[in-house]
C-alpha cells in the first residue's frame, strides 16, 4: 500500500468510529498526530481495530505504545504486512 492509500484507509477508520467528523478528518495528514485526531481512547482502540480488521493484522501493543503520529500509524501497518 503507498502512504496515500493507507491514509485514506486511516481516515475510512475514522469516519467509521467518529461519524459526522468527516470535514475534521478530511484535513488530517501524515504530519498529523494522534492527539490532534481528538478521539477518546475508546475511540483510538476502536480506529486501531477497524484497522487491524481492515489489513488482517493484529498490531502488538508495545508498537502502538509507540504510535504518535499519522505517519508512525502508517509505518505500523506497513511494517505489519511486510
Amino acid at each position: 500500500m503507498t502512504d496515500n492509500e493507507t491514509l485514506a484507509l486511516i481516515k475510512e477508520a475514522l469516519n467509521d468510529v467518529a461519524p459526522g467528523r468527516e470535514a475534521d478528518f478530511a484535513k488530517v495528514s501524515l504530519e498529523s498526530t494522534i492527539a490532534e485526531l481528538g478521539l477518546d481512547s475508546i475511540a483510538t482502540m476502536e480506529m486501531v481495530g477497524y484497522l487491524e480488521e481492515q489489513v488482517e493484522v493484529t498490531f502488538p501493543d508495545e508498537d502502538l505504545a509507540k504510535v504518535a503520529s499519522v505517519r508512525d500509524l502508517i509505518n505500523l501497518i506497513r511494517a505489519a504486512k511486510a
